[in-house]
């Protein structure tokens, strides 16, 4: 069983202009693409959810867009590289809760959480924290979807907004299957879903009961065998991870304390969990304190290659700065390290 988490930016690049320019916050916001050729020529890239209310849309021309909105809207040229370097920063945020992560573009990502979660409640809890943390710490609202594979939780994330949180659990799963129209599946656009309709097929419980060569003759073999796998709830795609340059482990702990008896433990088993991933030896360890308030308090060493006995000691150390430094509670401890280096030796990563 996975836990899968699906977390969606809400209207990005115009809701990166808000957060960076306040006083249009309450206003139609409208990121354009100009293409040159005139003063106003180009198209919308993204609006909005006010623009979107007035009925300015993505991809929308941009002189309609212009006289829908004129006197009421606010016009920004597009800044990619920006919003890429923001991107980047709310993708460390959520990075910080699992290593199992997939960034599916600019404002899109997967988390499966399930090392992390010993149960769904515990998986739908920590999407509550990660979008809280998001909010909190960069200002940018999201929206979620929690569930078992990565299909569901697209589409619950997609009728999760604006900036809400929808989560079904296995048990809910074969009832949410029964009554999903075809046409929400990621990878069924217009097109196909026309033809789908066309062929019977409405809900996508239906392709079960036709002829699987009619199916491949519409479909072709590996959109049909997609479908059909999630029509069986069979679809079991992992999250694909990201090249990572560090590894690490994130635990909650079972209630929030600054009772070190409770705390080190779960430290050194982080430091396990972050070894057993690494491929090499780092020169880098951080210990990362989450606090009852979900603020993030982090201490790091650098220098030289890491043994693993060593960094027991040493995270425990960092730990211990962490709640001198800070009398708030614990809710969560994590363990990462970096800066890896290829093992000489079984004796050199151990410290033996």
């Amino acid at each position: 069983m996975s836990f899968i988490i699906f977390i969606d930016f809400d209207y990005f690049y115009a809701q990166v202009e808000e957060i960076m320019n306040p006083a249009i916050r309450d206003k139609p916001v409208v990121v354009c693409v100009y293409s040159g050729r005139t003063e106003n020529s180009g198209a919308v890239a993204t609006s909005n959810y006010l623009a979107r209310s007035i009925g300015i849309k993505s991809g929308m021309p941009l002189p309609q867009a212009m006289k829908i909105g004129q006197g009421r809207a606010v016009f920004i040229p597009i800044r990619r590289d920006f919003y890429q370097e923001f991107s980047d920063r709310v993708m460390n945020t959520i990075s910080t809760y699992s290593d199992k992560m997939e960034i599916a573009s600019i404002d899109e990502a997967y988390i499966d959480v399930t090392e992390e979660s010993s149960t769904f409640q515990e998986a739908v809890e920590l999407g509550k924290e990660i979008k809280e943390a998001i909010f909190r710490e960069h200002g940018m609202k999201a929206s979620l979807g929690i569930s078992i594979n990565k299909v569901i939780v697209k589409i619950l994330g997609d009728m999760a907004k604006p900036d809400g949180i929808k989560y079904i659990d296995e048990s809910q799963v074969d009832g949410f299957l029964n009554n999903l129209e075809v046409k929400k599946i990621p990878g069924v656009g217009t097109i196909l879903s026309t033809k789908l309709k066309d062929a019977g097929i409405v809900y996508i419980k239906d392709i079960l009961n036709k002829d699987p060569r009619a199916m491949i003759d519409i479909l072709g073999n590996a959109k049909y065998t997609y479908l059909v796998e999630i029509a069986e709830n069979r679809y079991n795609k992992p999250v694909e991870e990201r090249i990572r340059k560090n590894f690490g482990r994130y635990i909650t702990l079972p209630e929030n304390t600054r009772d070190e008896s409770m705390i080190m433990p779960l430290v050194r088993k982080a430091v396990d969990s972050a070894y057993g991933k690494a491929p090499g030896i780092p020169g880098e360890i951080s210990a990362i304190g989450i606090m009852e308030d979900l603020d993030i308090v982090s201490r790091s060493v650098t220098g030289g290659r890491i043994n693993k006995n060593s960094a027991y000691e040493i995270a425990e150390s960092l730990m211990e700065k962490i709640l001198d430094s800070d009398q708030r509670k614990l809710r969560r401890i994590g363990i990462r390290i970096g800066k890896i280096t290829t093992n000489e030796s079984l004796d050199d990563f151990f410290g033996t």
